[in-house]
């Protein structure tokens, strides 16, 4: 059902944006007002990125999708936590949201793999 080649390459993607984002984060404070949707942003793309290349089903995606979103977003909600951003008691939280987010993209990716199918299918009939 998982495909764990795409999933490390999402998972990979994910973390290093996120890690990016945090680092932005604490580099400039003013830009700390929209890390939370940054974060859940980059988990919903990493979805939509795994579900588009999977293209197997909206289970499939939406399951894909939630995994890569919740590694990364685990990975953002603790390093927040570990330069002194929240408390501890926020990571369940933010995996949480960052699953659902992710799970979210993972079915707007598989949306654009039928979307795209049909595109190049028609595209190819008429040619």
């Amino acid at each position: 059902m998982l495909d764990l080649t795409i999933l490390k390459r999402v998972v990979f993607v994910g973390l290093v944006c996120q890690c990016a984002l945090l680092a932005c984060g604490w580099l400039w404070p003013g830009f700390r007002p929209g890390l939370l949707f940054g974060v859940m942003m980059i988990a919903a793309v990493a979805g939509l990125l795994y579900a588009r290349d999977l293209a197997r089903g909206f289970l499939a995606g939406m399951l894909g999708g939630a995994i890569a979103g919740a590694a990364g977003g685990v990975v953002a909600v603790a390093g927040a936590n570990w330069l002194g951003e929240q408390p501890e008691i926020f990571i369940p939280y933010g995996a949480m949201v960052t699953m659902l987010t992710g799970a979210v993209g993972g079915l707007f990716g598989e949306l654009d793999a039928r979307l795209r199918a049909y595109i190049v299918r028609k595209l190819t009939e008429h040619s």
